[in-house]
């Protein structure tokens, strides 16, 4: 399965935040010109050096794909400093390499279906909704049948897949009577991921490669 290392992909972000009204007209603007400073910064990223940070299982976290990462996700606000950044993105790649070994993964199709009923959503809202939309994904230097058809398919694949491994230890925690409530359903899973990463981390599926990066 093919996994994209990303907090959120910005496809998602962009498309539920239209949807639902979070983007309103009067932050269309500042919005626009912030995805031009991020894909000019994601440009002069792609031309550094490349090292490899972390390894998780199979896959690798390299600085580059760190940089994208945090500059990509810096349309959503958050106070999150470069190490917690780094081990989120290592807890979610062993969420998503979890996920498969349960065998409750998505496939691919399944990211394809989610994309192509979510940009039904999308049609269906008010022009100024969709004009901005494909304002925003111009900017991001991608046409609208690429962002469809080839970057938000895996990026829908992967949420879905995280959503179903989410929902098996939900469902697992709740039958051994471990939840009373959502918020409990929250705290669990949270510390499930951190409890995931020590174990990764212990048995050596986590392993450190730069010098410069502490997850202990």
């Amino acid at each position: 399965m093919k996994k994209n290392k990303k907090i959120m992909g910005l496809g998602i972000i962009l498309t539920g935040a239209l949807t639902v009204g979070v983007i309103t007209s009067f932050a269309i603007d500042p919005l626009t010109s912030q995805m031009t400073t991020i894909k000019m910064n994601k440009e002069i990223n792609n031309k550094a050096a490349e090292e490899v940070l972390v390894e998780v299982g199979s896959s690798k976290i390299t600085s580059i794909e760190f940089l994208n990462n945090k500059e990509q996700n810096s349309i959503t606000p958050s106070n999150l400093s470069d190490s917690e950044i780094l081990e989120h993105m290592v807890k979610e790649e062993l969420f998503l390499q979890l996920a498969e070994k349960e065998g409750v993964s998505a496939a691919l199709e399944e990211g394809i279906k989610e994309a192509q009923k979510n940009r039904k959503i999308l049609s269906q809202q008010p022009r100024e909704i969709q004009d901005t939309h494909k304002k925003l994904i111009k900017e991001a230097g991608v046409t609208e049948e690429e962002h469809w058809e080839k970057i938000a398919p895996p990026e829908y694949q992967n949420m879905l897949s995280k959503q179903n491994l989410a929902a098996k230890i939900r469902d697992e925690a709740a039958s051994a009577q471990k939840l009373n409530n959502d918020e409990d359903a929250v705290i669990y899973l949270k510390e499930f991921k951190d409890d995931l990463l020590k174990t990764a981390i212990s048995d050596g599926t986590v392993k450190v490669v730069s010098k410069n990066i502490n997850l202990e």
